[in-house]
């Protein structure tokens, strides 16, 4: 008998949702159904280019469609706690885009509702379920390159400011906020939920967002940097260096690849794949098959514990009050 796919409704026409659904049509669990953007004619066009059968004109029609199993959502990033509220007060399991949402009381109150509404809810973070940071986390479990000493993470994303409120901070535009959660997430998921102690730097114009952000983090001895950028071209990888040696990770938010040096080897990791987003695709396939409400991976300690790192650095840089 074939199994039923898991019917999928997109919340908005961001640049992801093209390579998010040639993933979901990658997938034997999951498959893109329906569609809806603020504007019908772009909704109609996109989902005619991307094969998506059902168009709906509103968000309120979306997630009131019967044959949905799971709301995905890729607003833009101050749309993500509405849309999310949104799908989950209508009964429907979410997947919602990084950064999860602007404030920490807000990520808390929607784990809530979802638990009121008996609805499955997590942060969509590819990176945790790519299979090379799989090994990754075998090999520094193993002891492979000794205690874990340092972890340097570093990202460019020029051309990002062309999003038109990307320079606004109020409408949770920015550098660091944009791709925080990739090295926060990946750091927690290797060495354990939530910081000791945490310090960072943004720098922007005055009325502007930042176009690049460092955070420095500690768990016991551990010291973990991440600096995301879109002012300017940088390598982009991790490093995590132990007492015996180091593991670098190429493009570690959606790798194929990463290399373990030792003393006495090196060794390459290679596990090519299509699409980085058929991972956790597959995750929230099986902890809907399970009745789970929450991962057990990207939890919402983990989320919260990244929020709370975002949310005070901004609050720093902008103010307290910045986004009221």
């Amino acid at each position: 008998m074939e199994m039923t796919k898991l019917k999928y409704g997109i919340m908005g026409g961001a640049s992801i949702v093209p390579r998010f659904v040639t993933a979901l049509k990658q997938s034997d669990e999951s498959l893109a159904q329906a569609l809806a953007t603020r504007d019908i004619m772009k909704t109609q066009k996109l989902a005619e280019e991307l094969d998506i059968p059902v168009v709906h004109a509103t968000y309120e029609d979306l997630v009131a469609d019967p044959e949905l199993d799971v709301i995905y959502i890729p607003l833009w990033n101050k749309g993500h706690f509405e849309g999310a509220k949104l799908a989950i007060e209508a009964g429907k399991n979410v997947l919602l885009e990084k950064p999860f949402t602007l404030k920490t009381s807000e990520a808390k109150a929607l784990f809530a509702l979802a638990h009121k509404h008996n609805v499955f809810l997590m942060e969509a973070q590819k990176a945790v379920f790519l299979p090379v940071i799989q090994k990754v986390k075998a090999a520094i479990d193993s002891g492979k390159i000794g205690k874990i000493e340092w972890v340097d993470a570093q990202q460019s994303h020029p051309g990002v400011e062309e999003i038109p409120w990307f320079e606004e901070a109020t409408a949770g535009g920015g550098a660091y906020i944009g791709s925080a959660s990739y090295p926060l997430s990946v750091l927690q998921y290797l060495f354990g939920t939530g910081f000791d102690s945490v310090n960072g730097y943004l720098t922007h114009l005055k009325g502007k967002s930042d176009t690049k952000g460092q955070v420095i983090v500690t768990k016991g001895n551990l010291m973990m940097s991440s600096l995301i950028t879109t002012s300017f071209q940088l390598e982009s990888r991790m490093v995590i260096y132990g007492t015996k040696g180091k593991i670098t990770i190429p493009d570690y938010w959606k790798t194929d690849r990463a290399i373990i040096e030792t003393e006495w080897q090196t060794q390459k990791i290679d596990l090519p794949h299509d699409s980085e987003f058929v991972f956790e695709i597959a995750h929230v396939a099986a902890c809907l098959k399970n009745g789970n409400l929450t991962s057990p991976i990207m939890t919402p300690e983990l989320t919260i514990a990244t929020g709370k790192v975002v949310e005070t650095l901004y609050q720093e840089s902008f103010g307290q009050d910045y986004l009221c």
